[in-house]
């Protein structure tokens, strides 16, 4: 009864970080996908706003694009950010 109590909980724990993973990595392809739309239809105001949260200290890595940084620029383009 306890093996399978604890094969339950482990099976439950290995469950859980999988869908977790899953999700962030759907997040991140989203992310990616906005910051793509975002530079195909601003152009030359997407690379000024992506230059000016550079030299805010935000990091602009295409492999690595966090929600933050998208959220700036996306504000950037709208003229919140000076």
């Amino acid at each position: 009864m306890k093996a399978l109590a604890i094969a339950t909980l482990v099976a439950i724990g290995i469950g859980s970080t999988a869908l977790a993973q899953q999700q962030q990595q759907q997040q991140q392809r989203s992310v990616r996908d906005m910051m793509a739309d975002l530079r195909a239809r601003h152009g030359q105001t997407f690379e000024q706003c992506q230059a000016l949260a550079v030299s805010r200290g935000y990091r602009v890595d295409d492999d690595n694009i966090e929600h933050s940084v998208m959220m700036f620029i996306d504000g950037c383009i709208m003229g919140k950010q000076r």
